[in-house]
């Protein structure tokens, strides 16, 4: 998830949300064998679900926070999605549905939301989640003490910036009218607002979770699973555990999901043939091909839609990229082409913020283009003009350029590097963990350079422009616009799309601020990316969501008899055992 908080403090937001990407290149053993064939399913097409089983995942990094009012990183949305429903959510083809709510009404022009709850929803405490809760929790989330990367995204609620700056308690825009009704008020139209509440951030949490966040807060909400006492082990896995309470009669069907963290690139891939991870999403790019390669294993396989950008992050603030023409000969000056062919499997080239797979997106856009003799314009422009003859000339310094260790931009930015020497420009690449990366680039005056990405929180342009380009996401720390860019006719631009009801319209407002961020090139947007995403033959109703990387209450496994097939399937007993904790509870 991927947004971010404006104040003086997102997927992403949220948060950034972000997606944090990472995609080594490094090779996996025996490259050469042939691969095995994937571990069959015990029964038809058409069975019937069987209950029971823990899916097996890992993931490159670990996750700094399961609290969806503080989404921090890219790796918490997918199991914050498993642990906390909302009032609504995206369902398989991206459109609104209802969730804890079961149904709504819009009034007063589009300024009013009222939601009238499920009786006898419960969350994972065994209590039962009713209005009180829903205003607690959207007040938890958007205090400004909550640092919530997301929050602007709920500005146009009613008395938002009183208690984003700490001068309310409350939020008079959210009324309780009854044990089960309660109303939104908006300042203003906002024609994202039943997006926004269909993603992580205002998910009701537990009384537990108090009036205001709290680190040291044990996550528990209403969704399919919950996390054990003893299910976070930092460093080394993440379990949450079927919530027997869940609202939907007989679902999930799982046992439970088990992450193991800071798992590599060539360990997933070993253990997913050897059948002891489940799905696998970071690939190697030569096991990736393999795999694409492989008639047995394409049944079992999906891409996901084109949701994401990738690009160079300049920050306006700090030299050299206080220059235009400085940014301008950066846009210019990669070969995104060559940059593509890194990862040709996942990645495609692109002139614009906006993926294509996302409304706004604009194919009449010029947009930046690789332009070689543009880019040594550009540098002489700047007053720092390259010869690339006698290689001298070009800015004085080198340029530290962030990056995270196991991600895809640690490779990119090596060629990244030959080629922006080709114009004058050295950079010096520094490898840091994903935490540190992430808390660096949010951070004011501590980065120049790095790469961009983002995914998007909800599928629309908005998702893009405003967390990572409104000035009022700007903050000292947290803060998911990492050029710390601020032009007021962005600013405007956004607010009035945010207004907008009428789409063909909102699609002008987004062309419009595409075409200024193009010259101003706060970012040198790079490429598109889609994950490819690979299954095992026995997992079951396990599909590419427009929103969610893995939507798992309806999943189940099938595993066929073998020495290895119990190894996924717990009694209740043994995943006790397993956990510390007693799962009935």
């Amino acid at each position: 998830m991927r947004s971010t908080r404006g104040r003086a403090e997102a997927p992403r937001g949220l948060v950034a949300a972000t997606l944090a990407l990472a995609l080594a290149l490094a090779f996996a053993p025996a490259c050469s064998e042939k691969l095995p064939a994937p571990i069959p399913s015990a029964s038809p097409e058409g069975a019937a679900p069987k209950r029971g089983g823990v899916l097996e995942l890992a993931t490159f990094g670990d996750v700094r926070s399961l609290d969806p009012a503080n989404i921090t990183d890219g790796l918490a949305p997918q199991i914050i999605e498993q642990v906390f429903a909302g009032l609504v959510d995206y369902d398989k083809d991206g459109t609104i549905q209802p969730d804890i709510a079961e149904r709504w009404v819009i009034a007063d022009e589009g300024k009013t939301y009222r939601f009238f709850l499920r009786e006898g929803v419960r969350f994972h405490d065994g209590e039962e989640v009713t209005a009180d809760d829903v205003k607690r929790s959207v007040e938890r989330a958007l205090h400004g003490s909550a640092r919530n990367p997301a929050a602007s995204y709920y500005s146009s609620i009613v008395g938002f910036d009183a208690l984003d700056a700490k001068e309310a308690e409350s939020l008079p825009g959210v009324v309780v009218e009854g044990r089960y009704v309660v109303a939104f008020h908006l300042s203003k139209r906002d024609a994202t607002f039943l997006r926004v509440l269909a993603m992580l951030p205002l998910r009701p949490v537990c009384k537990s979770g108090g009036a205001r966040t709290s680190a040291s807060w044990h996550p528990c909400g209403a969704g399919p699973f919950k996390l054990p006492p003893n299910g976070w082990q930092r460093g080394q896995q993440l379990t949450v555990v079927r919530h027997d309470g869940y609202f939907r009669p007989g679902l999930p069907h799982l046992d439970g999901v088990r992450w193991t963290l800071h798992q590599n690139q060539s360990s997933q891939t070993f253990k997913f043939m050897r059948g002891d991870l489940d799905i696998v999403r970071d690939f190697a790019t030569p096991e990736l091909l393999r795999f694409q390669a492989d008639p047995r294993w394409k049944p079992f396989a999906t891409y996901d839609e084109a949701h994401q950008i990738l690009g160079e992050a300049m920050n306006v603030q700090i030299p050299p990229f206080d220059n235009v023409e400085i940014r301008r000969a950066v846009a210019a000056g990669i070969d995104r082409d060559a940059l593509r062919r890194i990862r040709a499997s996942n990645l495609t080239a692109t002139n614009q913020l906006v993926p294509p797979g996302v409304f706004g997106h604009d194919t009449d856009l010029h947009g930046q283009r690789s332009d070689y003799e543009a880019a040594l314009e550009h540098m002489r422009r700047a007053g720092y003009p390259y010869d690339p003859v006698t290689k001298t000339g070009g800015w004085p310094h080198v340029i530290p350029y962030l990056v995270y260790k196991q991600g895809l931009q640690e490779f990119m930015g090596q060629v990244l590097a030959q080629q922006l020497e080709k114009i004058g420009l050295r950079i010096e690449i520094r490898i840091v963990n994903c935490p540190t990366f992430i808390a660096l680039r949010g951070r004011r005056d501590a980065t120049a350079f790095g790469p961009g990405f983002w995914l998007q929180d909800f599928p629309d342009a908005l998702s893009f422009l405003e967390p990572i380009f409104h000035s009022k996401m700007i903050a000292d720390e947290g803060t998911n616009n990492w050029s710390f860019y601020k032009n007021p006719r962005i600013d405007d631009l956004i607010d009035r799309a945010h207004e907008e009801l009428d789409d063909e319209r909102r699609k002008k407002l987004y062309s419009e601020a595409q075409e200024i961020l193009t010259d101003d090139a706060p970012w040198a947007f790079s490429q598109n990316f889609r994950f490819y995403t690979q299954r095992q033959g026995y997992v079951r109703d396990h599909h590419s969501h427009p929103m969610w990387m893995h939507e798992l209450k309806r999943t189940w496994l099938d595993r066929a008899a073998g020495p290895v097939a119990g190894r996924a399937i717990f009694s209740e007993k043994g995943l006790a055992a397993l956990l510390g904790t007693d799962v009935r509870r």
